[in-house]
Formats: C-alpha cells, sequence, structure tokens
C-alpha cells in the first residue's frame, strides 16, 4: 500500500491545489492512501473502484470523492479520460474565516452512501470542462490564480455536493454551527482512541447535552450514535485491509478487552470480527 503526499511546489511556488488529466496519471500501486483531497472525473472508464468499504463500478460520467487516510484501490479499474483535481484542506482554509470548512461537504465525509456521483453527459461535462478550466489556470499562474482557482474550486464543490445530497438523500452541513464541524473534524482525527460523548464535548469546550442537540439538529442522530458509526467503519477498514488479530485491533481502538471489542461489533453489525474478516475472503 503506498500513501501519496501533496507536492506544495511542483510549480516553483507554494500552490496547495493540482489538475492533471489521464496523461499525467500514474498509479503508482494497486492500493493508494492520499494525504489531501481528490475529486476524480471520469470520462472514459471501466472496471472496478474500491475505497474503504465501498466498492463500485466505474463508469463514464462519473465522479468519484477521495478524503485523506482513505484506502483506494485501483488495480481492477482502467480509465481512458479524466480529470483530477487533488488539493489540501489547507487551500479552502486560506480563503475562509471557517478552518473547518471542508467538513460542511457530505460528498468527502458521508459514512453511509458512497464515495462517488454518476452524472448526466451535459451536467457532467460542464463539471469536466471546470476542472479542465483549473488545469489550465494553474498551468499559467498569474498574480490573480490564487483568487480564480478558490472561486472556481469553492463553486465546483457546492455544486458537485448539492449533486450527491440529492441523489442520496443526505443531510447538507452548509448551515451546520462552528462546534459540530469541529466535531465531525476530531471523529475523523481521534476516532482510534475510542472517545466518549463527554471527551469529544470537552474538547469542543461545549456541554454533552449541546453536542447532543447539534448532532440532532443537523445529523438527526445522538452524539454518541454518529460516534458509533465512525468507529464502526474504521474497525471495519481495519478489518478489510490489515493483517493484525481480533486482540490487536480491540487493543488499537483503546478498547479494554477483546471481548468488549467483539461485543460491541456485534452489537453494531450482529456478527463477531472474525465471522466479518471470513465473508470478506470469500
Amino acid at each position: 500500500m503506498k500513501t501519496l503526499t501533496f507536492e506544495t511546489r511542483k510549480y516553483g511556488r507554494e500552490l496547495l491545489l493540482d489538475a492533471v488529466d489521464e496523461q499525467d496519471i500514474d498509479f503508482v500501486d494497486d492500493e493508494l492512501v492520499l494525504s489531501f483531497y481528490a475529486v476524480f472525473f471520469i470520462n472514459e472508464g471501466s472496471g472496478t473502484y474500491q475505497q474503504d468499504l465501498f466498492d463500485f463500478p466505474v463508469r463514464p460520467h462519473q465522479v468519484i470523492f477521495i478524503r485523506p487516510s482513505q484506502v483506494n484501490v485501483v488495480k481492477d479499474m482502467q480509465v481512458d479520460r479524466c480529470q483530477l483535481i487533488v488539493f489540501e484542506s489547507g487551500f479552502l482554509d486560506e480563503f475562509f474565516v471557517d478552518h473547518n470548512f471542508i467538513h460542511r461537504f457530505r460528498c468527502f465525509h458521508s459514512l453511509e452512501a458512497p464515495p462517488q456521483l454518476e452524472l448526466e453527459a451535459a451536467t457532467f461535462d460542464k463539471y469536466y470542462e471546470l476542472a479542465r478550466d483549473i488545469k489550465e489556470e494553474i498551468r499559467a499562474l498569474s498574480p490573480d490564480s490564487p483568487h480564480i482557482l478558490r472561486s472556481l474550486i469553492y463553486y465546483l464543490l457546492v455544486k458537485l455536493d448539492q449533486h450527491y445530497a440529492l441523489r442520496y438523500g443526505v443531510r447538507r452541513s452548509n448551515v451546520a454551527e462552528a462546534p459540530l464541524l469541529e466535531f465531525q473534524k476530531l471523529l475523523f482525527t481521534r476516532i482510534r482512541q475510542n472517545l466518549t460523548v463527554e471527551a469529544y464535548a470537552a474538547a469542543l469546550q461545549i456541554s454533552r447535552v449541546h453536542l447532543n442537540q447539534l448532532c440532532r439538529r443537523y445529523l438527526g442522530k445522538t452524539a454518541k450514535q454518529v460516534i458509533e458509526a465512525h468507529l464502526l467503519s474504521e474497525i471495519k477498514k481495519e478489518i478489510k485491509y490489515g493483517n493484525k488479530d481480533v486482540a490487536e485491533i480491540a487493543y488499537d481502538f483503546h478498547f479494554s478487552a477483546p471481548s468488549n471489542f467483539s461485543r460491541f461489533f456485534k452489537r453494531m453489525t450482529g456478527m463477531s470480527p472474525q465471522l466479518f474478516r471470513d465473508r470478506l475472503s470469500k
């Protein structure tokens, strides 16, 4: 498994955004983990793509969303025409006061819906051309380019997130309050610590009651349900792609004992961790 990091000075000056097409893409390994965000526009392609717990066919007029630390299996995919936009979250942080802005986008951060979107040809072509415009602006960098690029990226991400929310019926977080966005960010960075609702609330400097109210209002779940969904997703990912035994995984996720870990997993899935692994191997 190969981890890819962002090349910030590829164009001589620091730029936390890049865009390439099929001629520039080199999948250096069958399994890739990115340290940055990516939006993958597939105009012509075939095969299958795996990302964390999702497997789906590769089709024309498809958009794939990738966030940092996800496992992307590309060995069974062929892409003939595409555009790929990659960026660090800091690229948007410089433009918006809200440094958790990227966590508003469900297309990157939903656990329930697949990280891909199939669009009608005319709609896809519009965003595909916009991705190409971004690439051309990067190639001809000027003093105005950072502002132009942030505007284009903002428009592109918002429009794609609207399509994504409509397609899968997920709640968008465009009006979410800052503590909730920070909570969602913490879930992706601290989930292996197996923290309680009280611990997350303390990190956010709000009460447990307030955190629960925010989760119910914007996510339709309690804070505990949100935490457990993230925890289960990360555990499943570890079982699917790792080679550690159940006991090792239990302690990695800060369960007090493997038996408690197994009880949690069975309560959430209806099966033991070992049975889940056995079914994946079939």
